[in-house]
C-alpha cells in the first residue's frame, strides 16, 4: 500500500476550505430500494438520482496504481479516475452500502479534485451527483465547481469481504432481484468451477453444483488481456475451463443478463486444481464435401502436471458419439489431432468435442458443455450458402463455419444510406439469399475491401469471399458476419429485394442468445403486424438508448429507433420528426433483426418501414390535465437534451437556465404565446461548461424547477 501523508493534511483542509451545503448522506441512501420493488419493478434508478450529495466511505481500490510513479488506471471506466467505495459505519455490512464512484475530466482545473491520490483502506469524503448506467447506480465527482475530496484517516487494511455464495445470486437458473443489494459491495464466494474462459478478454465464468452461474467482469487492469492489462505488474490468465477455484473475491456489478464479480487485487483469485488446458481446436477444411476426410487438431497442455489421454469424439446427425485416439506431433508436443472418416450422405450435420485428462485424472473438454455443440459442419455435394453459413439448431448462434472463409452470393437488402452510423453505431450492410429463416448475413467493413463493401447499393445481387466472424461471448455486438473481405463481384444491379418475413413479436421476446427460433431471423429482413406501442422507452428512465417495446398480441419486443435513417425516436433523438408514445400503434413495422446489449431488437431501415403509424390509441391528441415538466432526458447530457412540457391550456410560456450560483445563463423560451397539449425544446449547451444547471419553467401562473447535469 503506497503512502502519502503529508498530502492528508492538506487534502483534509482543502476539503473544508471548498466544502459546499449538499446534503450528507450514506452509500444506503443513494442505493437503497425496497425488496417490493425489486421483485416486482425490477432494478429501478436510485431514489436520488441527479442529486449532488455528501457522502463518505473506504476506498476499496485505488484510482491509479501510485500517483508519483506509475499513472495507470487499475479500473478502466469511461477513460478517467474511478474506484469502489464502501460505507465505514463499523465495517459491518447490512447491504447496499458499495457504490462505484468515477471521475471522466481529469484534465486542467478538473485535476483539483486530488481523487487520483487516495488510496485503498482510506475513509474519504467525496461530493457529487448520483447517475445511472443502464442497471448500474454511479456516483460522478463534482468539477464544476471543482470540489476536492477529503481524505479523513487511514485504516490498517481494507474490509473483509461479505462471504456469499452464487445461489444468493441465482437460484436453479433464475436471477434473484433481491441480489441487487450488493451492487458495489466487495464480497468473497468459494468453491466454484469456471467456464466460457475467453483467451481474448481474460473473462470467465464461475458456476456452482445447481446449475448458478456468474461472471467475472474483467474491469480491474490486474485481471485482463484487453489493452487496459496493467503488463509488467500481472501475469494474469483466465483458468481454465473445469478448473476448481478456491475462492473469487471482488465487487458486485449487475447487468441486464445477470451479475458480474470484479476481482480488484492479485489474490483476489486463488485456484486449486487445474484440468488440461485444450485450446486452438482447428479442422482442416472449412467447407466439407460428402466422403471427405477432416483432420481436427487442438493444442493441450497441463500447467501443473502432463497430458495422460487425448481423444476427439463426433457424431452424425445426432446419434451416438464415436471416439477417435488423438495423436501426439513429434515436433511440437503440445499439439494433439484426430481424424474424422468421410460421410457418404448429403446434407449430414457433424458436430464435434476434444476431451483430454491429465496425470492427475482431472478431465477437460472443449466446450465445457458437451450438450450445447460449437464446433460442426455440414457435409455437402454443392457451394456453401448463407443460409448454411447461419445455420444452428443447437442454441448457441455460433456458425459452423466461424473462423473460415467461404464464398457467398445475395443481393443486398440494407445498406449505407440505410444505416448512416453514428457516434455509437457503426455503417452496416446486410445480404440476403432469398426469403426465410437463416437467408440473411451481416458485410464486416475490416480488410482492404473495407471501403469497397460500403459502396455495395440495395438491389445489387454480390458474391462476396470472406471470413466467417462470430464476435465473443462477451462481446456487446453479437452477430454473425462475413467479414476480412478478400473478393467483391456484383453480379447484377437493380434486384427486387427479398419480400418481408412475417414474424410474431412473441417469438422474438428478448434475451436468449442463440435460441432457435429467434436466432434463425438473425440479420434477416422481417415484418411485425398489428403492433401497439407498450413502453416507448424500453429500458426505463432515466435511460433512452432509443429503443422501445411492441407486442401485436403475442408478447413484447425490442425496436432499436436510433440506428436506421428514418424520421421516428423516442426522444432519445429530438431532432426525430415523428414521436413515438406509449399506446401508439402501426399496421406493421419492418426492418432487420438484429443482436445487441443482450436482446434480439428489430432495426427499422427508412420511413417505408413504418406503415400505419397512429400517435395513440385513439388517433387524437389528448390535452393534458394538468401542467407538467418532465426531466429532461438524456441527462446527464452533452451538449444537448431535450425538455418537455404539458400544457392543459394555451398561455405565455418561459424557459431559462441558471447555475449553481443562480445566475442565469441562457433564455430558451422568453414568453412565448403556446397552445394546450405537449410540447418540447431542445437546449443546446455547446458553450457553456461541465456542471449542475436548473431549468426555470414558467407558464400562465405554474412555475417549476428542475436540475440537471451537463457533461463534458
Amino acid at each position: 500500500m503506497r503512502r502519502l501523508l503529508p498530502l492528508l493534511f492538506f487534502l483534509a483542509f482543502s476539503g473544508m476550505l471548498f466544502a459546499q451545503s449538499y446534503p450528507l448522506v450514506s452509500i444506503e441512501d443513494i442505493q437503497y430500494l425496497p425488496d417490493s420493488v425489486l421483485i416486482n419493478q425490477g432494478d429501478q434508478p436510485s431514489p436520488m438520482y441527479g442529486d449532488t450529495v455528501v457522502f463518505r466511505g473506504v476506498v476499496m481500490v485505488s484510482p491509479l496504481v501510485d500517483p508519483q510513479n506509475d499513472r495507470r488506471r487499475i479500473i478502466a471506466a469511461a477513460g478517467g479516475w474511478s474506484a469502489y467505495i464502501q460505507d465505514d459505519s463499523g465495517f459491518v455490512y447490512d447491504n447496499f452500502d458499495g457504490i462505484f464512484i468515477l471521475q471522466t475530466d481529469t484534465s486542467g482545473a478538473a485535476a483539483g479534485t486530488f481523487f487520483d491520490l487516495v488510496d485503498t483502506a482510506q475513509v474519504v469524503k467525496f461530493t457529487g451527483v448520483v447517475s445511472e448506467y443502464y442497471t448500474t447506480t454511479e456516483f460522478f465527482l463534482l468539477v464544476d465547481p471543482v470540489t476536492p475530496v477529503d481524505i479523513l484517516y487511514q485504516l490498517p487494511k481494507r474490509p473483509d469481504p461479505i462471504e456469499l455464495s452464487i445461489s444468493d445470486f441465482m437460484d436453479n437458473g433464475q436471477l434473484n432481484p433481491l441480489a441487487e443489494k450488493y451492487e458495489g459491495e466487495y464480497v468473497i464466494i468459494r468453491n466454484v468451477i469456471s467456464s466460457d474462459r475467453n483467451i481474448n478478454t481474460g473473462t470467465f465464468r464461475i458456476n456452482d453444483d445447481q446449475s448458478n452461474y456468474m461472471f467475472m467482469y474483467d474491469q480491474s487492469g490486474y485481471f485482463t488481456l484487453r489493452g487496459h492489462r496493467l503488463t509488467g505488474l500481472t501475469d494474469y490468465q483466465p483458468p481454465v475451463d473445469g478448473t476448481t477455484i478456491n475462492f473469487i473475491r471482488g465487487v458486485i456489478q449487475t447487468r441486464t443478463d445477470g451479475y458480474y464479480i470484479a476481482p480488484l487485487y492479485p489474490g483476489d483469485i486463488d485456484i486449486s486444481a487445474t484440468p488440461p488446458a485444450i485450446t486452438g481446436v482447428r479442422r482442416s477444411s472449412g467447407e466439407v464435401m460428402i466422403n471427405q476426410t477432416v483432420d481436427v487438431s487442438a493444442t493441450i497442455i497441463d500447467l501443473d502436471g502432463w497430458v495422460q489421454d487425448a481423444k476427439l469424439y463426433y457424431r452424425v446427425d445426432g446419434g451416438n458419439f464415436n471416439a477417435v485416439q488423438m495423436e501426439q506431433d513429434v515436433t511440437d508436443t503440445t499439439k494433439y489431432s484426430g481424424t474424422i472418416p468421410g460421410i457418404a450422405s448429403d446434407s449430414s450435420l457433424v458436430d464435434y468435442f476434444v476431451w483430454s485428462v491429465d496425470n492427475e485424472g482431472r478431465e477437460a473438454t472443449i466446450p465445457a458443455d458437451t450438450s450445447r455443440p460449437v464446433y460442426f459442419y455440414l457435409v455437402l455435394n454443392r457451394n456453401v450458402i448463407i443460409q448454411d453459413v447461419q445455420y444452428n439448431p443447437f442454441g448457441t448462434g455460433v456458425s459452423g463455419y466461424n473462423t473460415y472463409y467461404v464464398t457467398l452470393n445475395g443481393v443486398i437488402s440494407a445498406d449505407t444510406t440505410d444505416f448512416p452510423g453514428g457516434q455509437v453505431m457503426a455503417l452496416r450492410v446486410y445480404m440476403q439469399n432469398g426469403e426465410g429463416p437463416w437467408s440473411g448475413i451481416r458485410i464486416g467493413t475490416n480488410g482492404a475491401l473495407g471501403n469497397d463493401v460500403l459502396t455495395l447499393n440495395k438491389g445489387d445481387n454480390v458474391t462476396i469471399t470472406g471470413l466467417i466472424s462470430e464476435p465473443t461471448a462477451n462481446s456487446n455486438y453479437q452477430v454473425t458476419r462475413i467479414d476480412s473481405v478478400t473478393q467483391i463481384v456484383v453480379n447484377t444491379t437493380g434486384n427486387s429485394l427479398p419480400d418481408f418475413a412475417d414474424v410474431e413479436t412473441g417469438t422474438i421476446g428478448f434475451d436468449e442468445n442463440g435460441a432457435v427460433e429467434k436466432e434463425q431471423w438473425e440479420s434477416v429482413l422481417i415484418r411485425y403486424n398489428n403492433l401497439l406501442v407498450t413502453d416507448e422507452n424500453a429500458d426505463g428512465p432515466p435511460n433512452n438508448f432509443g429503443e422501445m417495446l411492441v407486442d401485436d398480441g403475442t408478447g413484447d419486443t425490442r425496436v432499436e429507433l436510433e440506428d436506421g435513417n428514418h424520421d421516428y425516436g423516442n426522444l432519445s433523438d429530438p431532432t426525430r420528426l415523428y414521436y413515438i408514445r406509449t399506446g401508439s400503434t402501426f399496421d406493421a413495422l419492418s426492418g432487420i433483426l438484429y443482436y445487441s446489449y443482450g436482446n434480439y431488437k428489430l432495426v427499422p431501415r427508412n420511413d417505408d418501414d413504418f406503415v400505419g403509424f397512429v400517435s395513440d390509441v385513439s388517433g387524437n391528441e389528448k390535452l393534458p390535465d394538468e401542467y407538467e415538466l418532465s426531466q429532461n432526458y438524456p441527462n446527464p447530457f452533452n451538449p444537448s437534451t431535450t425538455i418537455r412540457y404539458a400544457l392543459p391550456e394555451g398561455g405565455d410560456v418561459t424557459l431559462r437556465i441558471y447555475n449553481l450560483l443562480g445566475q442565469e445563463v441562457k433564455t430558451v423560451l422568453d414568453n412565448v404565446q403556446q397552445s394546450a397539449g405537449i410540447h418540447q425544446v431542445v437546449f443546446d449547451a455547446s458553450d457553456l461548461p461541465s456542471g449542475i444547471y436548473f431549468y426555470s419553467f414558467r407558464a400562465n401562473n405554474f412555475v417549476q424547477v428542475k436540475k440537471m447535469m451537463l457533461l463534458k
